[in-house]
C-alpha cells in the first residue's frame, strides 16, 4: 500500500503569501477610503503617468505621422524609404530624391542635416533583388570632417547613401531607409 505524504509549506511561500495579502490589502483600502480627487500633482512621480492613465480627450493630439503620433522615427525626424529606382515610397514629408549612379542616391532634405544623427539601413521592396552588403550615408559637404564630396555637389541639405552588392565591394542599386535626426 502506497504511503500518501503530506508536504508542508516552506517559510517562502508563507512569507510570499502574507506579503501578497498585505499587499492587496492596501490597494483595496486605498481604493474604498481615499477620498475622490485626493491624489494631486504633487504625489506624482514625472514622467509615471501614461497615455492610458487619462480619459479620451484630456491628452493634446500630437503631430500625426504615417505610423502613430509621431511617426516611425519620432518627432523631430525626417525619414524616406527609397526604391533601388531612386523613387521615393514612403516618406516624413519634403523629401526628394536623386538616383546619381549605381547603388548612388542623394536625397534633398530641404534644411541642413550638418551635425544630426544620420541613419541607413536596407528594406526590401518589392523590386529589390540580391544580397545587399554595406551601406553608407553621410552630407554633401566638405566644410567639416563628417561630409564627403557628392556628384551633384556640396550642399549640406544633401545625404549622399550607396548601397553596394553583398561583398560590399560594387556599388549596386538597393532599397533603403534614410532617417535624419
Amino acid at each position: 500500500m502506497r504511503r500518501i505524504r503530506r508536504l508542508a509549506p516552506s517559510p517562502a511561500i508563507v512569507v510570499a503569501c502574507l506579503a501578497l495579502a498585505v499587499g492587496l490589502a492596501g490597494t483595496g483600502y486605498a481604493v474604498t477610503r481615499l477620498p475622490r480627487n485626493s491624489v494631486t500633482t504633487v504625489q506624482v512621480k514625472d514622467f509615471s503617468l501614461l497615455a492610458r492613465d487619462f480619459k479620451k480627450g484630456q491628452l493634446p493630439a500630437g503631430p500625426q505621422g504615417p505610423q502613430g503620433p509621431a511617426g516611425p522615427a519620432g518627432a523631430g525626424a525626417k525619414w524616406a524609404l527609397v526604391a533601388p529606382s531612386g523613387a521615393i515610397i514612403a516618406q516624413s514629408g519634403g523629401i526628394s530624391s536623386r538616383h546619381a549612379g549605381d547603388g548612388y542616391y542623394v536625397l534633398d532634405f530641404g534644411a541642413s542635416v550638418q551635425g544630426h544623427l544620420i541613419f541607413a539601413s536596407y528594406s526590401r521592396s518589392s523590386d529589390d533583388r540580391g544580397a545587399p552588403g554595406a551601406i553608407r550615408a553621410g552630407t554633401c559637404t566638405t566644410s567639416s570632417n563628417e561630409g564627403d564630396n557628392c556628384v551633384t555637389g556640396n550642399d549640406p541639405r544633401f545625404v549622399a547613401v550607396i548601397t553596394y552588392d553583398a561583398g560590399s565591394v560594387i556599388p549596386i542599386d538597393h532599397s533603403f531607409y534614410v532617417v535624419v535626426v
